[in-house]
């Protein structure tokens, strides 16, 4: 590769780098190039003129530095790739090998980001629609790049741009939408012997909650002839589930009226039966619940996120432990509870104390079946704790 610019770091901040987390801060930076393009490739030294590797970097962002290519220990020369295109390529032929052990299903989550080493880009594919989030000027910079390459190894038959995550607007970037291959519309795809409709384009996110797979699949060994309350529903996929796996009833709850629809289709689809599907607000449906007297075997909470930054945390735990308190009080005695936190910054302890405080309040006991956790195709990796996003608890009332 043709000679970049260098970015040089301060003493001892190559250690976490060249661990394996490719995020470089501005606080961690002792030299920037003078003229450079934001969004362009460079490479990066130790305060003692070794090379670490070589990554896109955006002065616009704290995170300034993302890397592409980490070396495993410092060297004193290092050319980079042959070509940039080279070492997509490369990364993205790994992403696609490392989920060819997942079954049951045509909606997989091909590229995770940072967790496959290809920092602001996510790609979902939904039967053969394609669908892409580019999140960092870099990443935006190298799309003609990219995009061919995973045209040729995807071989989808649309590929859809959906970048409209606010980490766009750090980075300076406008959010933006479009069809870059066909024209994307509502497409069919299949889990695990049931099917659902996936709108790309209306629907949250890259259209359907692809890292609760596992999770769906748990509900079978606690929902044989119960009652079930599925809140944040969205689409209706966990209540989809708990039908097919012999629950008696599903009532699912969620404030959109698009997810409600969405989540009507999705039950027809299948030709189940036993369920209703209320547009509410959760909590004010818990209190309605309450107050009739209400009782159910399983209740599931998947809400979206209550913390998506520390100033936020103490506000979100307090958030879970009010669902909790009133989920407990509609939930039956030995009754199961699936709960959720997609909240980067609360870890599973914290969840779980939440529940724990919510059943201490109400004099109750719970004990924990276990836990859960995103889907395979959305890979933790231990270096990056900003991977482990999803987690969740499985709880029973005593």
């Amino acid at each position: 590769m043709k000679s970049l610019p260098e970015i040089v770091l301060k003493p001892g901040e190559e250690q976490r780098i060249l661990s394996g987390h490719p995020w470089i801060f501005d606080n961690e930076i002792a030299s920037f190039p003078e003229s450079f393009n934001n969004g362009s490739l460079a490479f990066v030294k130790t305060s003692g003129g070794f090379f670490a590797g070589m990554g896109y970097a955006n002065t616009n962002s704290k995170i300034t530095v993302r890397m592409l290519d980490t070396l495993k220990e410092p060297a004193e020369i290092y050319a980079g790739p042959d070509s940039i295109a080279d070492l997509l390529g490369a990364k993205v032929m790994v992403a696609i090998k490392r989920r060819e052990k997942i079954k049951g299903t045509n909606a997989i989550r091909m590229i995770f980001s940072e967790s496959d080493f290809l920092p602001g880009l996510i790609v979902d594919m939904y039967a053969d629609t394609m669908v892409v989030q580019i999140n960092t000027l870099g990443m935006e910079n190298l799309k003609k790049i990219i995009i061919p390459i995973l045209e040729k190894s995807l071989n989808p038959r649309v590929i859809y741009e959906k970048s409209l995550s606010g980490a766009r607007e750090k980075e300076g970037l406008k959010r933006f939408e479009g069809n870059i291959k066909g024209e994307a519309g509502p497409v069919i795809i299949e889990e695990n012997g049931l099917k659902f409709e996936v709108n790309p384009i209306s629907g949250s996110k890259t259209g359907f909650y692809l890292d609760q797979r596992d999770s769906r699949e748990r509900l079978k060994d606690f929902c044989a002839g119960e009652d079930v309350f599925d809140l944040f529903c969205y689409t209706g996929s966990f209540s989809a589930f708990a039908l097919k796996f012999g629950a008696k009833s599903a009532r699912g709850v969620d404030s959109s009226d698009a997810a409600i629809m969405a989540a009507g289709k999705n039950m027809e689809l299948n030709s189940l039966e036993n369920y209703c599907l209320i547009k509410s607000d959760v909590f004010d449906e818990l209190k309605r619940a309450a107050a009739a007297g209400e009782k159910y075997g399983l209740i599931i909470l998947d809400p979206p996120p209550f913390s998506k930054s520390g100033a936020e945390k103490a506000g979100g735990i307090k958030g879970y432990k009010d669902l909790h308190r009133k989920a407990f009080k509609v939930l039956k005695d030995n009754g199961v509870l699936f709960t959720f936190s997609c909240s980067n910054n609360i870890s599973m302890a914290e969840l779980i104390k939440s529940a724990k405080d919510a059943a201490r309040n109400l004099k109750m006991r719970i004990e924990i079946l276990g836990q859960l956790f995103q889907a395979k195709d959305h890979p933790y990796n231990t270096a990056i704790p900003e991977t482990f996003y999803l987690k969740g608890a499985i709880i029973r009332k005593k």
